[in-house]
């Protein structure tokens, strides 16, 4: 079923539907509030009021969640969460409850930048506590078993994702590239309880890819336009990994789990990839991207970015520099959301495929 019927039918069972802007947020708290959140990024709308509240130059992942809400598309939405993620997130935030008056209840989360200190982690765990105190106040209280039971659950699925993961990047994955972001991106809607059963099923129906083709590793915020994706599959090209924020980046490089179960959160959440919405150095992203590299032996790279996303194209023109250097190709593309691709844009895609199809034959 469609996104829509599928949080309609949600809706139905009683769980209420939280509509969650990008990026980093504890899942876990509202699934353990039977709630359901409903993740914001690339709605295929129209832009058509969102540009008379917001400058021409905020990116369209903004532009697109707040026209959602203009357009009534949120409706079925019980509430808002919203992470300070980015400043224009931040600003969208502001509209959205101190003038658009949308009737709901709005929730903000405030995760920590880096450096992180012992002091960090403290204000991660003060941060959760204030969001499930806040969440009370209109879903009624909170099971602690509930959440202990949800946080296992989260581990659980991030290890199905990290050995899905595992096995694209050794080239045991026969999904196609279309195919692989179109099963990862359904977590932005689907429930744990729905969502791990198909990640086994797609694990299982997946393995035994031949490994062919040159590999590349993208990076930026999300795979939209998802044309990009079925012309790489077009071209014969592997994407073997990714530094995507709405994908990879936010699975957790490892978990463990404590007693306590907001302590397990507090772990999870700096076990996380180093992310420009955390303000993480550049030098650790730079190296993480780097061992992605050498680990999938990717012979390029594309930075798949969206046009006004100030803190990834802070980073781009060092990270570019660095796997450069380490001997892989770079592309990269600047793009709107839900725009499709241009012909000037395909044929950039086509020069860099045949560029990497020669070194590989070198």
């Amino acid at each position: 079923m469609s996104r829509r019927e599928y949080l309609k039918n949600q809706k139905q069972k009683g769980r209420r539907l939280i509509g969650v802007f990008p990026a980093h947020y504890p899942r876990e708290i509202l699934w353990a509030f039977n709630s359901l959140p409903a993740e914001i990024w690339d709605p295929p709308l129209d832009i058509e009021g969102a540009n008379a509240h917001l400058q021409p130059y905020i990116c369209s992942v903004v532009k697109l969640g707040l026209e959602l809400i203009l357009q009534g598309k949120g409706d079925m939405l019980d509430g808002f969460l919203f992470p300070h993620t980015c400043d224009s997130i931040q600003n969208m935030a502001s509209i959205v409850y101190d003038y658009l008056g949308v009737g709901k209840p709005c929730y903000f989360f405030y995760h920590p930048k880096a450096p992180y200190r012992p002091s960090s982690r403290r204000y991660y765990l003060e941060q959760l506590k204030s969001l499930v105190s806040r969440l009370e106040r209109d879903l009624g209280p909170m099971d602690e078993n509930e959440l202990r039971r949800r946080v296992e659950q989260g581990h659980h699925l991030a290890s199905i994702l990290r050995e899905i993961y595992d096995a694209r990047r050794r080239g045991g994955l026969s999904a196609s590239n279309a195919d692989f972001y179109r099963m990862i991106r359904q977590g932005e809607y689907l429930h744990p309880d729905d969502f791990i059963p198909l990640l086994e099923d797609f694990l299982k129906a997946s393995r035994g890819g031949d490994g062919k083709g040159p590999g590349v590793i993208l990076s930026g915020v999300l795979p939209n336009p998802p044309e990009i994706l079925n012309l790489l599959d077009e071209l014969g090209v592997r994407v073997v990994d990714d530094d995507l924020l709405c994908c990879g980046r936010r699975i957790p490089m490892h978990t463990t789990m404590a007693q306590d179960p907001f302590e397990a959160l507090v772990d999870s959440y700096f076990a996380m990839p180093p992310c420009t919405t955390k303000d993480s150095p550049l030098k650790g992203r730079v190296d993480y991207l780097l061992e992605k590299i050498a680990a999938s032996k990717a012979k390029g790279v594309i930075f798949y970015l969206v046009k006004f996303c100030e803190p990834e194209w802070f980073d781009v023109p060092c990270m570019a520099e660095a796997v450069k250097e380490a001997g892989a190709a770079v592309l990269t593309v600047d793009v709107d959301l839900n725009q499709g691709l241009s012909g000037q844009l395909t044929t950039r895609i086509e020069a860099f495929v045949e560029m990497i199809g020669r070194q590989q034959e070198a």
